[in-house]
């Protein structure tokens, strides 16, 4: 029981070392393409449930974008620019003062305790392939 209990966290190490210094939004497969290098007889699986707990545990936050999730280690309020050509993904840093309210939901009678904002384009590289945007 030990065993298995020190394997699990050499795992779950070697995973958070993996992503908490990405910036790229990164898939569960493109972290687990990483950590292989580390433990190459990872499962897919193994790594995908302790990106779960990392999340959990606020260490992690989840991007859900079109069909797949992408996993951010900047857990501070934030929102996101997605270029739509090379699919990268983008912080957005917020003052933490700033308040969203849309205009179709009424201020009174509504408490707003959190929000994930996506903005959507051309990324200044991409734009700058095609020289029109």
């Amino acid at each position: 029981m030990k065993e298995s209990k020190r394997r699990h966290t050499r795992q779950l190490e070697v995973i958070w070392d993996a992503v908490k210094d990405e910036t790229s939004h990164p898939t569960a497969d493109q972290i687990y393409e990483k950590v292989r290098k580390e433990i190459p007889n990872i499962s897919l699986g193994t790594v995908y449930r302790n990106l779960q707990k990392l999340a959990h545990e606020h260490r992690l936050q989840i991007l859900k974008l079109s069909r797949s999730q992408h996993f951010d280690p900047l857990v501070q309020r934030h929102d996101h620019f997605i270029c739509e050509r090379c699919n990268r993904v983008y912080d957005i840093l917020v003052d933490s003062k700033a308040r969203i309210f849309p205009p179709s939901l009424p201020t009174s009678g509504f408490k707003v305790t959190s929000h994930q904002l996506s903005l959507y384009g051309t990324c200044k590289d991409c734009a700058g392939q095609t020289g029109r945007e």
